[in-house]
């Protein structure tokens, strides 16, 4: 069975991570020169001018270093060069800067997915299912959950709740990713001769299940935050339940690592590799 374009760039994609995570010796999240000399000189035959000379091709930003996104970028411009289906960018004729990378979250997937097939029903059934816990957890803080009399807590504490407050705020991804959409982001109808399901209408949605999860983990944390009445607490509280945040991305990530199906990992595969437009092309058709 032929692969598709798709899949082949997932597969690209997948091999830039593997070059990337090998060459990372000192797993920083970055490449420095040494370290993708090193690589290079281990598994292939290149000179050391041709290896620099390939480095500072994919250092984009020219910071000195090579990052995941960077590796990932070269890999599937080296494809596309090659031949084949056309990017967004492609379609609307704009440069790379004028395009913006989308989150590469399981609600993506949802406004990538064609109407009721399998990707559509397993992002559908993350966000319940995450949706589910915390109003589970809610209702069980409003049940039997107290919240401290003023008198009884310290002013270390109050404190406490003070600066962490805004840390709340700050690490709400999805919340502040649906701004971040909103802001500098537009859909377009030609991303319908990429992906036919990705509607307007399910990109607005995808966004709403987003902000959602956000804000109602927002609350959640914040109601923690004030029912603490000790310093030790409220970092507990504020952390107890961080972990139920990240469920949508090992959804996505399971999707994608071809644990589930061929149709799901394709669709994961194609939020990795999606970007929109960003506001600022007034020539591009379907402003939010």
């Amino acid at each position: 069975k032929a692969k598709t374009y798709e899949e082949e760039l997932l597969e690209v994609s997948r091999d830039a991570d593997a070059l990337f995570d090998k060459a990372d010796f000192d797993k920083n999240g970055a490449l420095s020169i040494k370290e993708f000399e090193l690589y290079m000189k281990r598994n292939t035959q290149h000179s050391e001018s041709a290896i620099r000379q390939l480095f500072h091709t994919m250092d984009a930003d020219k910071n000195g270093f090579i990052t995941r996104e960077e590796v990932r970028t070269a890999y599937v411009e080296r494809k596309t060069a090659s031949g084949g289906k056309k990017s967004l960018m492609d379609i609307l004729g704009l440069d790379d800067d004028d395009m913006a990378d989308v989150e590469d979250d399981v609600y993506n997937m949802f406004f990538l997915a064609d109407f009721w097939d399998n990707s559509f029903w397993f992002a559908v059934l993350v966000f319940v299912l995450k949706l589910g816990l915390i109003i589970i957890i809610a209702v069980d803080l409003f049940d039997t959950g107290v919240f401290p009399d003023r008198g009884e807590v310290s002013r270390e504490v109050l404190v406490t709740q003070l600066l962490l407050l805004p840390v709340n705020v700050s690490v709400q991804e999805e919340l502040i990713t649906t701004f971040f959409i909103y802001a500098n982001l537009k859909w377009s109808p030609q991303i319908l001769e990429l992906h036919p399901g990705a509607t307007k209408g399910k990109f607005h949605v995808a966004n709403i299940m987003r902000f959602l999860d956000g804000f109602a983990f927002l609350f959640i944390n914040t109601v923690l935050l004030l029912q603490a009445s000790q310093v030790l607490s409220a970092f507990l509280n504020f952390a107890a339940l961080q972990f139920l945040s990240s469920i949508d991305n090992v959804a996505l990530h399971l999707a994608r690592d071809g644990y589930l199906t061929e149709g799901l990992e394709r669709v994961a595969g194609d939020v990795l590799l999606m970007k929109l437009p960003k506001n600022h092309n007034d020539g591009v058709a379907g402003d939010v």
